[in-house]
């Protein structure tokens, strides 16, 4: 939801979201990893399903390593909107 505050500036309101923990996450990976194993030895070509699943796991790491490149590049580099043009700080 939008909320006008003075004259041209807009402040919208984000949901609360749960925090998660570090270790929530490590679990998790902990658990796809074993999945994972699990599934790939009860595939009839084993090889062929851990190659296909291990490449769907490099794949999710690289959309998350792309995510935190583009927001590092966001925060340190000039941005252009079609109103403004202005320079984000921070170090990546």
């Amino acid at each position: 939801m939008a909320v006008q505050k003075g004259k041209g500036k807009v402040k919208t309101k984000k949901a609360a979201t749960p925090k998660i923990s570090e270790k929530t996450v490590i679990e998790a990976m902990t658990s796809l990893e074993n999945l994972a194993k699990e599934y790939i030895s009860q595939a009839k070509d084993e090889i062929k399903t851990g190659r296909k699943i291990a490449d769907k796991i490099r794949e999710v790491a690289d959309n998350i390593e792309n995510e935190l490149v583009m927001d590092g590049m966001n925060m340190t580099e000039a941005y252009d909107s079609k109103d403004f043009i202005g320079v984000g700080i921070g170090v990546l």
